[in-house]
């Protein structure tokens, strides 16, 4: 028992580091005769080893020590001088035990240099003539003539006037700018350059046309299909053109609040938020993939949690191995219901306090980063002036500060892993007025640390007063893009946008 107790107490470790943004610069003499030696100083809380890369770097470059244990690290650099007239490269690849590979670059300087191609002398005849004098160099040089005879004639020569072309903003027009080219001879030529208009948005359909109303929607998307719920009605159509909605059976008497899809691409459909004195149930099913036919997997009595509202749902992992299933509740204070799903089998409901509160389950939400609690938790509340916050099994740190400065709504969280990195987005809408709502999307490789990635006005129509609550968004990869699949904030239009993400 007290060894359980111990255990039970140890938290879990996560590997990290600290590397500061910078790059290795030697001089061009290498480093024999430094007074202060060349060196990359860091930080880890687990082992760690280094090495060179780099075409023939071994040449003229070497490290010590190459690993090391957990602590404060210095990398020590050795080189020889560079008699190269160009800089020469390589890279100083950090590995720590548990993360992706740290790169940092390293320069060593060139020799400056500068080469007068000549003879020593010319003798050009009583009828006149040319005299070439070519110089190479990689510094900065000046020339004196102390014969007015030799008049400086300058040959013709072809120049490139090269230009970055910054992205194109979001649902921005098409913007057009001109190059115009003069000399002594006056204007020679104007250059018109045109960057193109683009727009995330894949499709855009509303309610109406899929044949469905508006009302507390929720939306997902799972192989060829994007599901979503309006007004009490589940749906699916076609993930790549919204087309060929059709309705899913769901039990008798059951009304659809929210759908959900796990990363194994599981869909569930769940219940509508619900209130304490109503003594309602919040309710998860599952829906079979071909048939649509659900199977309960969460049947949760408000009245065995204190409180004036539970729901929003959010779903990670595999509901038919190992996943992680969660709730907002709020009352006087805000809590998180979770269901650890082992083996395909649901676990017994349980809770944890959140940094704050939000007064109902739609402007709250609680959301596994992972298919375990021990992956942690994402959670943003009203009362937290929607923040996003982080929870690693022991403290919740908020991750993200949200730019709301009055009366926004921060109510869906949604994450995927595309291309080797951790993304979450979210909505966020100001009250009364929801044509200014966006995506934000984070990179939240550090849960810790999240990263503002960017962030997207989302397209708006024609205001729709039956509109009752917030939108839903939910991510996942296609390809190098992130998909965003949206209910918009008036909840009568189902879009889908595609992000590039390289």
């Amino acid at each position: 028992m007290a060894a359980f107790a111990v255990i039970a107490c140890q938290e879990e470790f996560v590997p990290h580091a600290d590397f500061p943004p910078t790059q290795v610069t030697i001089p061009t003499a290498g480093t024999d005769d430094l007074a202060e030696p060349v060196a990359f100083n860091f930080t880890a809380n687990a082992a760690w080893t280094a090495t060179l890369l780099g075409e023939n770097v071994v040449e003229w470059l070497s490290i010590s020590p190459k690993k090391g244990e957990a602590g404060d690290a210095s990398i020590k650099f050795t080189a020889t001088a560079n008699t190269d007239k160009e800089n020469r490269a390589a890279t100083l690849e950090i590995t720590v035990e548990g993360l992706d590979p740290i790169q940092v670059p390293v320069v060593q300087l060139q020799k400056n240099a500068i080469d007068v191609n000549a003879e020593d002398a010319y003798t050009v005849s009583f009828k006149g003539g040319s005299v070439e004098i070519e110089v190479g160099h990689n510094v900065d040089y000046t020339y004196e003539v102390d014969a007015e005879w030799l008049v400086e004639t300058k040959a013709y020569t072809t120049d490139k006037i090269a230009f970055v072309v910054a992205a194109q903003e979001v649902n921005a027009p098409a913007r057009t700018g001109y190059v115009t080219v003069y000399s002594e001879l006056g204007v020679v030529k104007t250059i018109k350059v045109t960057q193109e208009a683009w727009s995330p948005i894949a499709w855009t359909k509303s309610l109406s046309e899929l044949g469905a109303t508006a009302g507390r929607v929720g939306i997902g998307a799972f192989g060829d299909y994007v599901a979503f719920t309006a007004n009490g009605e589940a749906f699916v159509a076609s993930a790549a053109t919204g087309e060929g909605v059709q309705k899913i059976a769901l039990p008798e008497g059951f009304v659809a609040g929210g759908v959900h899809v796990d990363d194994a691409g599981n869909l569930m459909v769940s219940s509508p938020d619900v209130m304490w004195e109503n003594g309602g149930n919040i309710q998860l099913y599952l829906v079979d993939p071909v048939t649509f036919a659900p199977t309960p997997l969460v049947d949760y009595n408000s009245a065995n949690f204190w409180c004036t509202e539970m729901g929003n749902f959010r779903v990670k992992g595999d509901v038919t191995k190992d996943a992680l299933i969660t709730a907002y509740v709020c009352g006087a204070t805000a809590y998180g219901l979770y269901w650890e799903v082992k083996d395909g089998v649901v676990g017994a409901s349980a809770y944890l306090q959140l940094p704050d509160m939000s007064w109902d389950a739609s402007t709250g939400v609680v959301a596994p980063a992972g298919a375990t609690l021990a992956d942690g938790l994402y959670c943003i509340t009203y009362g937290a002036d929607y923040d996003l916050f982080y929870y690693d099994g022991a403290e919740w740190t908020k991750t993200w500060e949200s730019p709301a400065s009055w009366m926004e709504n921060f109510n869906c969280i949604s994450t995927a892993e595309v291309g080797g990195n951790d993304y979450l987005a979210l909505t966020m809408s100001c009250h009364f007025n929801y044509d200014y709502t966006d995506i934000v999307v984070l990179n939240v490789n550090d849960p810790k640390a999240a990263a503002q990635v960017f962030a997207v006005q989302m397209n708006y129509h024609t205001t729709n007063e039956a509109g009752l609550t917030y939108s839903d968004v939910f991510i996942k990869g296609e390809g190098n893009m992130l998909a965003a699949y949206v209910i918009d904030p008036w909840m009568d239009t189902v879009e889908k946008y595609l992000f590039p993400l390289e």
